[in-house]
């Protein structure tokens, strides 16, 4: 019995273990931040106890599932920088979005996804124990945003489907990648992705577990001579990967801003945290600001983060 097996690994009572499984649903803090565009994102996130059981059967039972290689998504040494360099050299691009994507996923699908893979498993589960974890990943019925269980768990749920959709992609002359429910082709054919657009839309429809649906309003067409955004970094005209011109703008904006001691505590670590992404993502760019406001005032963001820390 797989809460025997939860006790016994974590050191907890496994009546207690009974009783936080029991009351899962209860166990979440919600609240509502603001989405990069408009509206708000909904996040459910865990008491202590319960993403202590979440993680244990990430490691235990949703690691020793398949995922796909297009994915980039929550997997380690990869990001949006690797995906956008996946994506530069083709000239048009079609982005698709899931709509709800973890709320999508619901306790039947991941009851569903254990049962495909029970053979890769190095434990025995009863049909009661499926359902105990969906109880553990899931409230109300479905993975949230917050739980550290949902992102192993929907990169998992989805092998069959990225594998498909990488394949057909590759006969249509064009790459398929996903980042969580971004989804991203790639091609130099300007006639193929309406062709796969409309194939990937019946796809869908016809797959039973999970059922994920488009959103319309975010899906874009585009090509190089429009602006190409894949995961908020800029494709520019000579395939390059940036953060963009108005990015670059806020940078400097706030250097200038730290040079004249007028950042607080907050903006000056978002600020270093920001010029690490930059050296990954436009190392040129980074090297242009050490140009501009000098190798030292560069070195001094960063000193200011450790002391700020260490104090």
């Amino acid at each position: 019995m797989i809460i025997l097996r939860i006790a016994g690994d974590t050191g907890l009572d496994s009546n207690y273990v009974r009783k936080v499984v029991r009351t899962a649903n209860y166990r979440y803090r919600t609240y509502y931040i603001p989405k990069r565009t408009e509206g708000k994102r909904k996040i459910s996130h865990p008491s202590p106890e319960l993403k202590l059981l979440q993680r244990w059967v990430v490691e235990n039972v949703f690691t020793h599932f398949p995922v796909h290689d297009s994915v980039y998504s929550y997997r380690k040494g990869r990001g949006i920088v690797h995906i956008a360099n996946k994506h530069k050299k083709y000239r048009y691009f079609l982005r698709l979005d899931f709509i709800d994507f973890f709320h999508s996923i619901r306790s039947k699908d991941v009851v569903t996804l254990i049962q495909k893979h029970l053979d890769l498993l190095p434990i025995k589960l009863s049909s009661n124990d499926l359902h105990t974890i969906s109880s553990i990943v899931c409230m109300n019925g479905c993975l949230t945003i917050g739980a550290p269980s949902s992102p192993t768990i929907s990169n998992a749920i989805l092998y069959d489907f990225d594998k498909l959709w990488h394949e057909k992609a590759k006969m249509k002359n064009a790459i398929y990648t996903r980042y969580a429910d971004d989804i991203y082709f790639s091609t130099n054919k300007s006639f193929i992705l309406k062709q796969i657009y409309n194939e990937f839309k019946i796809d869908l429809d016809k797959m039973k577990s999970p059922k994920l649906h488009i959103n319309e309003d975010k899906t874009v067409f585009t090509s190089k001579k429009y602006r190409r955004m894949i995961t908020g970094l800029v494709i520019t005209s000579d395939k390059k990967v940036s953060i963009g011109r108005k990015r670059k703008r806020h940078i400097k904006g706030m250097i200038h801003r730290f040079t004249q001691s007028k950042l607080n505590e907050k903006e000056v670590s978002y600020l270093n945290g920001f010029l690490a992404y930059i050296n990954a993502v436009e190392p040129e760019f980074l090297e242009s600001l050490k140009m501009k406001f000098g190798q030292k005032i560069i070195d001094n963001i960063s000193s200011s983060e450790i002391v700020k820390i260490k104090s």
